[in-house]
């Protein structure tokens, strides 16, 4: 079991969370056995994310996560949840907050706090990260964040989706980003 005092500290310091984040993470895991806690402490983490990375104007509305768009999904709140919680934790964390430092040291330290772990790594010779050219094949795309976010590093990407309103959004996601004004590729496919 991860150790909730621990895990506070490492919010603070390497996700960048505010005070009110940290103190409702912690709080969450010393009454494990109320859900109270723990909506309370989803709440404040979606509040901060869409304060921190929601772009509005009057011509458009969307997530941009360090130049890697999405699109504005708060009419959803269990899919913003889910990005907030755990997609921006999964996907975004080393790209937003260690400059892609997927270095071995730094992975083994950080996927003891994460719920999935970073998706790349690197120790000497053996490399596991998103490179220009490289191929990506995101199965089960959800709304393109793994795909964006390949395709920002001048990949090749072929996204997959079954759900009709995700794959929607996964469209959405794909015009965003541009990738026809330069960059990787991005190759949509909708799968019944």
């Amino acid at each position: 079991m991860k150790l909730y005092p621990e895990n506070t500290l490492f919010g603070l310091r390497y996700k960048q969370w505010t005070y009110l984040e940290a103190f409702a993470y912690c709080l969450k895991g010393i009454m494990r056995e109320h859900p109270f806690f723990e909506k309370q402490y989803e709440k404040i983490v979606v509040h901060n994310f869409t304060k921190k990375w929601l772009v509005q104007n009057s011509k458009e509305s969307y997530f941009d996560i360090k130049g890697i768009k999405l699109p504005n999904i708060s009419n959803s709140y269990e899919k913003l949840r889910f990005l907030a919680v755990s997609v921006m934790e999964d996907v975004f964390l080393f790209p937003c907050f260690l400059g892609d430092n997927y270095d071995k040291t730094v992975v083994e330290l950080f996927d003891r706090h994460m719920s999935e772990g970073p998706y790349g790594y690197t120790d000497g010779a053996f490399d596991v990260t998103i490179k220009k050219e490289d191929i990506v094949i995101d199965a089960g795309a959800w709304i393109g964040d793994f795909s964006a976010y390949a395709v920002s590093k001048n990949a090749t990407v072929y996204a997959f989706e079954p759900v009709n309103s995700t794959f929607q959004l996964l469209c959405e996601t794909k015009s965003l980003n541009n990738v026809n004004g330069g960059g990787g590729d991005f190759t949509l496919f909708k799968e019944d």
